[in-house]
């Protein structure tokens, strides 16, 4: 399972989202959360699904769900914390309490909706400047050095014929091809981010970066785990590798500042000592735990934490 993180746009989920959820759960209004739901992926996927097929749809069984859900004064004010943003993050430290607010049922097309919407409306991409490395491997040097050498034959073969201006209007078309080239394929990298976040590697990454963490600082090591290590309790709970289903935790927008606050002075490890460190874990008498390999990927989190905190926005891993 890859790790990704994205922005996390916390005045939209805090105002829009959770309180159509509300009104959804406590007062069976769906409305509000229908309207916003008919605008996301999952229900543009699913709207193209036979007849036959419509009860399994997310938003029928959710709809399903949400109408058979008990309803008493001790059932309501747990819907109302669920559905309060501030509220249920204060509780939802799983190390610190225990039973956070939750539905007990089996939730996951409720799940699915909440994750739908929020990849809809709350996520911010963010941009990350190529590293050397992905310039090479996304434009190989030979493969560059091949056209331009024989780019350069044929220019010099109509030159030596005499056909200079053609010679010229090759050379312009050749500069004009590639300038269309790069932004055609800079383009094609920026709506890839956008729909897939600032990845962080495979899980054991996490661990390789909660241990740095850890010897940077307790509170960013903490934080990290309420981001991406499943210490965050999600209001609809989590399940691994499903689609709309795999947000694993959270950041506001103060713990971003907090956490940016932290690693303010804070450089990643030089690519080189990260190699030479995961070699060394690899030997067989290695007495390295896991935790204490240089991260591979702490440039990545360093760019967009302190990015999010510029722009007062929350972040959101999944995995």
């Amino acid at each position: 399972m890859t790790v990704r993180i994205y922005g996390f746009n916390w005045e939209t989920y805090t105002q829009r989202v959770m309180p159509a959820f509300k009104l959804w759960l406590t007062q069976k209004d769906e409305s509000q959360i229908y309207t916003l739901y008919t605008q996301t992926r999952c229900f543009r996927e699913e709207h193209f699904l036979p007849p036959a097929m419509q009860p399994l749809r997310t938003w029928s069984r959710a709809q399903t769900f949400v109408q058979q859900l008990p309803q008493g004064p001790q059932t309501q004010r747990e819907y109302a914390l669920l559905c309060s943003a501030e509220t249920f993050t204060d509780l939802s430290d799983s190390y610190v309490h225990k039973h956070p607010p939750q539905l007990y049922q089996n939730i996951d097309a409720l799940r699915a909706v909440w994750g739908a919407i929020v990849a809809e409306y709350c996520l911010s991409c963010f941009l990350i400047p190529h590293t050397d490395a992905q310039i090479e491997i996304s434009s190989p040097q030979n493969k560059l050095e091949e056209t331009e050498a024989s780019r350069s034959e044929i220019i010099s073969l109509l030159e030596s014929a005499g056909l200079h201006e053609l010679a010229r209007e090759i050379q312009d078309q050749s500069l004009d091809e590639d300038w269309s080239a790069d932004e055609q394929e800079d383009e094609e990298e920026e709506a890839a981010l956008a729909m897939h976040g600032i990845e962080l590697g495979r899980h054991p990454a996490t661990l390789h970066l909660r241990g740095w963490l850890a010897t940077i600082s307790v509170r960013a090591m903490a934080l990290f785990e309420l981001l991406a290590c499943g210490r965050r309790c999600l209001p609809f709970g989590y399940r691994a590798g499903e689609p709309y289903e795999d947000f694993v935790g959270y950041l506001t927008p103060d713990e971003v500042w907090q956490f940016s606050r932290c690693l303010r002075l804070t450089q990643a490890p030089d690519a080189h000592k990260v190699e030479a460190d995961y070699a060394v874990f690899h030997q067989a008498q290695s007495f390295k735990m896991i935790d204490e390999i240089l991260p591979s990927h702490a440039e990545n989190l360093l760019t967009i934490i302190h990015q999010a905190a510029q722009h007062g926005l929350g972040l959101l891993c999944s995995s």
